[in-house]
């Protein structure tokens, strides 16, 4: 009988370990099922110089996002006013503050405004467990709601608002995974797993951009050509588009020597937008919509360190301090 038991108790382990094992691969066969689809050409090819805007405020911009005829700015270099906001298209400066410090409403980490497709404004950075909500009404922001977090043991990136009620970022720097989080019930909802290729996470292969919309989750990589589309529903991917004619070319921790494809990520309600590398000067926009269509491709003058598309306008707003240090970059692009 005790011979029996022991038995059944490692028949019952086997099977424990053989449904681990199936679970596991399902999940990674389910990523690998989707067919790669070829980048198609690009319909639209434009060249566009830079109008400079000056302004009187001196900054160092290291985020833009444009929301309902404003441009909002983070510089996380300076200590006595973090936040910027712009009217469009006059550039007048409405409000400037946000100070760094432990107090209230101060920010104790560097802050950033989380990318949405909504017409509201999130800003995380207060602590790094807190996203406020703030609503536009004729230019003017106010408070609607304060957000903790359940991730309260590291820090994430590419944070994405999703229908005002999902948090969609990256694990990275600690590891490459995608996670969801529930902002009414605080919960860890759904996770994509991405495979890591080597220890220095800068330098792997499979790093990329995140950036999301009210029913997608767009992955840009950084070393190759290639960009996974996920269902926010189930996390699934359920597209890939690859440039099979671009190799990836690293070498770990030499960025000079390094070959970056995508560098940037930007979602908007009609379209996503690809800052790519141009030689040394100037940089590549590509444009795509939702169903994995290439849109149009813009050739600009200037590499933007950061910047924003005004779809409803067609313009983009960038800043790169090395060339215009006083103010913004724009390109009218329709």
């Amino acid at each position: 009988e005790r011979i029996n038991n022991m038995l059944k108790n490692k028949i019952c382990l086997l099977l424990i370990y053989t449904l681990i094992i199936i679970a596991c691969s399902g999940q990674t066969c389910a990523q690998r099922q989707v067919s790669s689809l070829e980048i198609e050409p690009f319909p639209v090819k434009k060249t566009f110089c830079a109008e400079k805007i000056r302004v009187n405020e001196i900054f160092s911009p290291d985020g833009i996002v444009v929301k309902k005829g404003n441009l909002f700015v983070t510089d996380s270099r300076n200590n006595d006013a973090m936040i910027y906001q712009y009217s469009l298209p006059g550039f007048h400066c409405i409000y400037q503050g946000g100070v760094k410090g432990g107090g209230k409403d101060e920010f104790q980490i560097s802050p950033t405004l989380c990318k949405t497709v909504s017409d509201k404004v999130y800003i995380w950075g207060y602590t790094p467990f807190l996203i406020k909500c703030f609503i536009l009404d004729n230019n003017h922001m106010s408070l609607e709601e304060e957000i903790k977090l359940p991730i309260s043991d590291r820090i994430v990136n590419f944070m994405n608002v999703v229908n005002d009620s999902l948090l969609i970022y990256s694990t990275f720097p600690y590891k490459l995974n995608i996670e969801k989080v529930n902002l009414n019930t605080m919960q860890i909802t759904g996770q994509i797993l991405i495979e890591q290729k080597q220890k220095e996470l800068f330098f792997d292969e499979n790093r990329g951009y995140l950036a999301a919309n009210d029913s997608l989750i767009i992955y840009a990589y950084t070393y190759k050509k290639q960009i996974d589309f996920y269902r926010v529903s189930d996390m699934k991917l359920c597209k890939r588009l690859v440039d099979k004619t671009v190799v990836p070319h690293i070498i770990v921790n030499n960025v000079k020597e390094s070959k970056f494809c995508q560098r940037e990520l930007v979602t908007g309600k009609r379209y996503f937008y690809i800052r790519c590398p141009k030689g040394e000067k100037g940089c590549f926009i590509e444009v795509f919509d939702y169903s994995g269509h290439s849109v149009a491709k813009y050739e600009l003058d200037v590499l933007l360190y950061a910047f924003d598309v005004d779809e409803e306008n067609g313009i983009i707003y960038g800043y790169n301090g090395d060339v215009f240090e006083d103010g913004f970059l724009k390109y009218t692009i329709l």
